[in-house]
């Protein structure tokens, strides 16, 4: 596990707990039975306990983050609305009549907050080393009086991300 960033093993947990949770519950709803009401709590529990796990190790990483990286206010909001996320769940747990709302509205933070995330990795690179690696050269190579490498470099991957990803126009 060293090198390895912990947060980016669990966030797969609630990314597909999470909508199943909910999709559990909208089935739930019309039938009401023995099983399904189990099922669902567990579901929620289960979707609860990974977005917990993932969230507590995604505060920790955000520490690691210097004020000045433009990462730090993508970080932010992407741990603020998982965070918010994390509320409605433990709401869901323990409110079983607002358990569909409230999946609902975790379901919606979930997918603007893993948007967020991906602009993380794919657009700031944090916490991929390569891109960390590049960081220091792109400083020495500033130091040296030679920036431009690196400009030029962003413009061809800025060029790439225009014409062949969904990443909006910077």
């Amino acid at each position: 596990m060293h090198g390895h960033p912990v947060h980016a093993i669990l966030s797969d947990g609630p990314a597909v707990l999470i909508p199943l949770a909910l999709g559990i519950e909208a089935w739930r709803r019309p039938r009401n039975g023995m099983v399904a009401e189990p099922l669902s709590r567990l579901a929620t529990q289960t979707a609860t306990a990974a977005a917990v796990a993932a969230g507590m190790v995604g505060w920790i990483d955000w520490l690691t983050i210097p004020g000045e990286h433009p990462a730090r206010t993508p970080a932010t909001v992407h741990g603020v609305i998982n965070t918010a996320g994390i509320i409605a769940l433990i709401g869901a747990s323990t409110a079983p009549k607002r358990r569909l709302g409230l999946l609902a509205a975790a379901t919606a933070g979930l997918l603007v907050a893993a948007w967020i995330g991906g602009d993380l990795v794919f657009r700031f690179g944090w916490r991929v080393r390569p891109a960390e690696e590049a960081e220091i050269a792109e400083r020495a190579l500033a130091e040296a009086g030679q920036a431009q490498a690196f400009e030029q470099a962003r413009q061809e991957v800025a060029d790439f991300e225009g014409r062949k990803t969904f990443l909006p126009a910077r």
